[in-house]
């Protein structure tokens, strides 16, 4: 019987990139492959970096190093030359509006937006939500539990799901009767990954208008009633050259919408799965709640909500001892460095008391994600709660098969069925 050759490793990184399904399961394979065979991957026009330190360097280099690489590059050039001009329009209209997320602007654009979102997203304010959180949590847990039999729930759907944007409609002062319809144009806008998809791009395109329609409502609402407190609001209120256009303020629902919802749904979906998959982890956590603040530290760093970045070279940049060229698209993989052994010890294993400071899963630099502090209360929040009322919760079914969903850089699994169990 012949034996089938393994994929090569182009091929395999490929599959990634393009979000099969078999590919995002695990690629965590892959990338100790990568960081054993080539931390520095030339792959067609773009170079994949997977060694901590040269992922660093990558997120944190800000003057040689642009965000804007679904714009502009080698890769963004390659997949502009597939396109109809129909669709390069629809390209270019999809990466103007991204150019204006805080996360994939450059220089004084990035400080005038970053600045302006720490204002209304600093620790007091986002500190205020603490108990609302606790209290959207306790009532999706009584929902779940009241549909529920034998207290099986799909934990994804009736919690992960719903809670960060319940969290975040909250913050933006929008009714929580929208949240559905937001999240459906979130999500289609999260989609497209730089017009790879033809389909998904146009459907990017699409979305974009018809959420434009809905947030210049909010904007006409919220001029009409400055005594708000909201965040959008607080965008508003800045003054003179800072103050925010109507597509600016909508690229930060956006953002806060998408990368706040999906990766914090990533975070506790994913690492309520590892943890029951661990009982000697979930154990120290069920005997002391408290620790959840270290095992949320190490969930992200283990988890990666946010698997890689796409950055864009503006001047020569050395990685180890590869030499990279303006304009070129690198693709520094989070999720590798934060499981590269030269810094972590048995980096696939979990330890909820591991404390590890110097994870990559925010970012790092200028870049660090403003929504961080988020995050952390709601997955501490997560886990404390289920590791409290449902010391005896378990896995319902087989986890091989559970469906990874999503696309290559915010992978989660569809469904997770678990049976709660005695409170």
């Amino acid at each position: 019987m012949p034996v089938l050759d393994r994929p090569s490793l182009d091929d395999r990184l490929s599959a990634l990139i393009a979000s099969r399904p078999e590919a995002i399961a695990d690629p965590y394979p892959l990338f100790h492959e990568l960081l054993e065979r080539s931390p520095v991957h030339r792959l067609g026009p773009t170079v994949v970096l997977s060694r901590y330190d040269d992922v660093k360097l990558a997120v944190r280099e800000f003057q040689r190093m642009s965000s804007q690489a679904y714009r502009v590059g080698s890769r963004a050039e390659q997949i502009l030359a597939g396109l109809r001009p129909e669709q390069a329009h629809a390209f270019h209209g999809v990466a103007d509006f991204e150019m204006m997320y805080i996360s994939r602007s450059d220089g004084s654009v990035h400080g005038r937006l970053r600045d302006i979102a720490m204002r209304p997203f600093g620790v007091r304010r986002v500190d205020k939500m603490r108990d609302t959180i606790q209290r959207y949590l306790d009532d999706l847990i009584e929902e779940a539990l009241a549909g529920s039999h034998d207290g099986a729930v799909d934990v994804v759907r009736a919690i992960t799901q719903r809670l960060p944007v319940m969290v975040i409609c909250t913050l933006l002062n929008v009714p929580l009767d929208d949240a559905p319809m937001i999240k459906g144009w979130s999500s289609r806008i999260g989609k497209n990954r730089g017009g790879v998809v033809v389909e998904d791009l146009m459907d990017a395109h699409a979305a974009l208008t018809e959420f434009r329609g809905y947030v210049q409502g909010i904007i006409d609402h919220n001029r009409r009633h400055p005594e708000a407190t909201d965040l959008v609001t607080a965008f508003m209120g800045a003054a003179g050259q800072d103050r925010l256009s109507a597509d600016e303020l909508m690229a930060q629902f956006v953002v806060l919408l998408f990368a706040g919802s999906d990766t914090t749904n990533a975070l506790m979906a994913n690492g309520l799965l590892a943890l029951l998959q661990r009982p000697d982890q979930w154990s120290q956590l069920i005997a002391d709640p408290g620790l959840a603040r270290d095992a949320v530290e190490e969930l992200m760093r283990w988890v990666s909500p946010v698997q890689f970045l796409w950055r864009v070279t503006v001047q020569t940049m050395t990685f180890g001892d590869s030499e990279i060229p303006p304009g070129t698209t690198v693709m520094p993989i989070l999720a590798a460095a934060n499981r590269d052994p030269a810094l972590f010890a048995t980096p696939d294993e979990i330890d909820v008391r591991r404390r590890p400071k110097d994870h990559l899963a925010f970012g790092y630099g200028p870049h660090f994600c403003l929504g961080n502090v988020l995050a952390r209360m709601e997955a501490e929040t997560f886990f404390q709660t289920l590791a409290r009322r449902f010391p005896t919760v378990a896995l319902a079914g087989d986890p091989s098969e559970l469906e990874w969903v999503g696309n290559a850089m915010f992978r989660t699994v569809r469904t997770l069925p678990v049976v709660l169990g005695g409170a």
